[in-house]
């Protein structure tokens, strides 16, 4: 048998353990088929030259969640969120290994899914991607002394070894005494590591989450000679997103411990820990969070909504949810001796599911707003970051002229919080309408359902249509949420969502302007500039104009007048036309035009 057939067989034989299938291994060849803004940040193997941030997925920006659960449980999981809730990305924790925290230390890590657990993890893959679930699992860059791999690992020094030429011990907490590490500077060791996750990726894997501080033993030597633990912690990053790239054909997707390392936000993204289920905790994930937004962290970075260790009552939950509704990532997941793992919305009230519903919606929503920031984040320098923090209390999702401030609620209890609004503008309750002047501070009212949410005076927000998950409509109607103040604009940057092509240029802008001058607001629409697979030829565009005092007397569009409708059924009903809400005091205007044609509108 020749060594290409020795490496196939392998090949086959991980992916027949790996998916559970019982078949016991044969040599025999086989087929089968606030904050201050960071300036620059350093190269990646994506970018040619040294850039911003890159872009995860455009799917990266839905809602995730991460459980210890069996099959049954996933697939049960799966169909309660599709008829339900929205969702986008699923990862299983250490628990795809075995069903045993830390009684079975050989199976960490042995690439394998337990068959116990996970009798057929190919058709359950599959399930999860045909319902529109992007799917990852955790690792570590470990392999216990016990398991079958490990004796490979070492025979062919693919380990990180100490000066004596021996295996160095990276230990581990699954019940693991003896563990050797992956030496990522070596790139027979990088070669083998991937063949091991290519059964995983072959079935339908997109990303990792990778666990531990990404270091090696402190008396260990790399292949390279390097020997710096700042070197490893970033190929521990850069090779498993680069092989998930690989595998979405196009980007990479990684949640990694936030510790630092050079070109770290070239690989995103980051959780912020193994936070505690109390408010105390919810504070200490802030003060984390509110650190990164560096080079050699991440832009894209999330939390266990809800707290990781304990239990969340059902206060925390919503508190916690309503504050990562607006961070880059949000995700939800907990610890496995609680709620069996997991935080999914049915493992609280009613109340708590619709709230939990109501703001993922709202994220939902947000998506052309939040996205379109991520990529301004990328193109423009310096660098401006999608989600900002003033202090560690407070966040700020967008810059320039459109802003949204929200402020946590950090304490049980709490029915109204203290709000410092930031110099420059003015700032308008997303739920009332009130405005409160930049450099002032107010008590505002926070019931439980009402997390303090700002908008910038000026502020043009663009939004999409309600969805269950990223993609599963078009952005069409394209609303523009407008909060007329002076002459201000917004640039909303789109792309394919999907591919690395941005990085070269294939995207497109569209810049839209509100002026507001003697009781009159003129909003223009320009044509959109640049291009990319799948941009849409024409759209329809929702303006959803507020603080208006009155209903005009006329709306014109490009100096011609367009049709009053009589209520908000008959304007929802319409292609064309505007309706004014005398109780909410906003107008509503409607119109259908192609992307690469400009337009006004005139009150």
């Amino acid at each position: 048998m020749t060594m290409r057939h020795l490496r196939w067989s392998a090949h086959v034989y991980l992916m027949l353990c790996l998916l559970g299938t019982g078949v016991v291994w044969a040599q025999q060849d086989a087929s089968h088929s606030g904050a201050a803004q960071a300036s620059t940040t350093v190269t990646t193997a994506v970018v040619a030259s040294r850039g911003n941030p890159v872009l995860p997925p455009m799917w990266a920006f839905g809602v995730l969640y991460g459980s210890y659960h069996d099959q049954a449980q996933v697939l049960s999981d799966m169909k309660q969120l599709r008829e339900n809730h929205n969702g986008v990305l699923y990862w299983i924790d250490s628990s795809w290994l075995s069903g045993s925290y830390n009684k079975e230390p050989a199976r960490y890590i042995c690439f394998q899914f337990d068959p116990q657990q996970f009798p057929d993890a190919t058709v359950m893959i599959s399930t999860l991607r045909q319902n529109h679930f992007h799917f990852g699992v955790w690792e570590w860059p470990w392999v216990d002394q016990d398991c079958p791999l490990y004796k490979e690992g070492s025979s062919k020094h693919l380990f990180v070894e100490d000066a004596t030429g021996h295996v160095a011990n990276g230990k581990g907490w699954h019940g693991n005494k003896f563990t050797g590490v992956f030496d990522f500077t070596n790139p027979e060791t990088v070669s083998w590591w991937q063949t091991l996750n290519q059964p995983l990726t072959d079935v339908g894997l997109n990303f990792f989450k990778l666990d531990t501080g990404g270091v090696y033993p402190k008396d260990g030597v790399l292949k390279d000679s390097s020997n710096s633990q700042d070197r490893y912690k970033t190929l521990y990053r850069k090779i498993p997103y680069e092989f998930s790239a690989s595998a979405n054909g196009g980007r990479g997707l990684v949640l990694t411990h936030t510790q630092h390392s050079t070109d770290a936000d070239q690989y995103p993204g980051m959780w912020t820990g193994d936070s505690h289920a109390t408010f105390d905790g919810l504070v200490a994930e802030m003060r984390i969070a509110s650190s990164l937004n560096t080079p050699d962290t991440t832009a894209f970075w999330c939390g266990d909504t809800g707290g990781y260790n304990g239990v969340p009552d059902d206060e925390l939950y919503i508190r916690w949810l309503e504050y990562t509704t607006f961070t880059p990532c949000q995700e939800f997941f907990g610890s496995k001796p609680t709620l069996t793992g997991s935080r999914f919305p049915w493992q609280f009230s009613k109340q708590a599911q619709d709230i939990f519903k109501s703001y993922t919606q709202l994220r939902y929503r947000l998506l052309p707003f939040s996205y379109s920031n991520a990529q301004i984040q990328y193109h423009v320098k310096p660098v401006q970051y999608q989600v900002r923090w003033i202090g560690s209390n407070q966040l700020v999702s967008g810059n320039g002229d459109s802003q949204i401030l929200v402020q946590p609620i950090t304490t049980a209890g709490s029915t109204t919080a203290s709000v410092s609004f930031p110099v420059g503008s003015k700032w308008i309750d997303y739920w009332i309408g009130k405005i409160y002047q930049g450099g002032t501070s107010s008590t505002v009212p926070a019931p439980i359902d009402r997390e303090p949410i700002f908008i910038r005076a000026g502020s043009i927000i663009p939004l999409g249509p309600v969805m269950q998950w990223v993609d599963q409509l078009p952005l069409d109607p394209l609303t523009l949420d407008i909060y007329p103040e002076g002459k201000t604009s917004y640039t909303l940057y789109e792309d394919d969502g999907v591919s690395t092509q941005y990085v070269s240029g294939a995207f497109s802008t569209t810049k839209f302007t509100s002026e507001n001058s003697n009781k009159h607001e003129v909003v223009a629409i320009g044509a959109s500039s640049g291009n990319y697979k799948g941009k849409p030829p024409e759209r329809t565009y929702v303006l959803h104009i507020h603080q208006q005092g009155s209903s005009p007397a006329k709306v014109m569009r490009d100096g011609a007048g367009m049709k009053k409708l009589s209520s908000q059924g008959a304007f929802d009903a319409a292609s064309d036309g505007w309706f004014f809400d005398a109780v909410a005091h906003i107008l509503w205007v409607k119109f259908h035009i192609s992307t690469s044609t400009a337009t006004t509108v005139s009150l």
